[in-house]
């Protein structure tokens, strides 16, 4: 079994459809059972979040949904206000380097939306790993001042800071880490020697990443058939059924 924790819906610019036809037959072929889903391509915020809560209900057995919220928006902490009505809607995703803002900078909205989300259960997705508004110790206060909720570091810290990730994820009880994106070797080894399996999630970054290539990233180290089902879908499994 795979749940994949990261993915996202592509939007055509000409036509505005969204290809959920390739993002099933992704998981068709890659034997994904659930996959996480959220898009940051739409007409609005909430556009975005309501086609993603349409699609679970499309199709409730393959998708999680996934919000995603970016915090320089006047309305963004009433969008999540709205969110808590949204059954389909379990995760709150932030850019940092989508939406081009600091962490520390829009605390007045981000302590607001982070006590309703800690209050409704949300869990929150920090994007990590490309420039100085990504760096996942940015988001040191938040996770501190809200240790009832979960957080989870994108890519082991992306590209630029997988190796301070690690010790930040392992440092913070609060804080999980997922795997997609993640290409250097050595960090994916200091990871998984250094951070409790129950700390890791397994995803695609599907359609920037070739999700056979996420999958097999694994092959060359050799993990446990325990630890690998950790990874793949029991720690996913268990962070949905707090």
């Amino acid at each position: 079994m795979i749940i994949d924790f990261h993915a996202h819906l592509i939007r055509d610019m000409i036509t505005k459809q969204y290809d959920v036809e390739d993002c099933l037959n992704d998981m068709e072929k890659n034997h994904i059972n659930k996959r996480v889903i959220s898009t940051l391509e739409g007409k609005s915020t909430r556009d975005q979040n309501d086609f993603i809560a349409s699609l679970v209900d499309q199709y409730p057995d393959r998708f999680i949904g996934c919000a995603a919220i970016n915090p320089k928006e006047d309305d963004c902490v009433e969008e999540v206000k709205r969110l808590t009505t949204i059954p389909q809607i379990k995760i709150l995703e932030f850019d940092p380097w989508e939406h081009g803002f600091l962490p520390e900078r829009y605390s007045y909205h981000l302590d607001q939306i982070f006590e309703i989300a800690q209050e409704h259960g949300f869990i929150i997705k920090m994007f990590a790993g490309w420039g100085p508004r990504t760096m996942p110790e940015q988001w040191t206060r938040y996770c501190l001042k809200f240790p009832d909720l979960t957080f989870v570091v994108l890519h082991i810290g992306g590209i630029d800071f997988g190796y301070g990730a690690i010790d930040f994820i392992e440092e913070m009880p609060n804080v999980m880490t997922e795997t997609s994106d993640q290409t250097e070797i050595q960090v994916l080894h200091k990871a998984f020697k250094k951070l409790p399996i129950q700390k890791m999630l397994f995803g695609s970054n599907y359609p920037k990443n070739f999700t056979k290539c996420s999958i097999d990233t694994f092959d060359c180290l050799h993990l446990s058939k325990e630890d690998q089902a950790y990874m793949f879908y029991k720690n996913a499994e268990a962070l949905f059924k707090k």
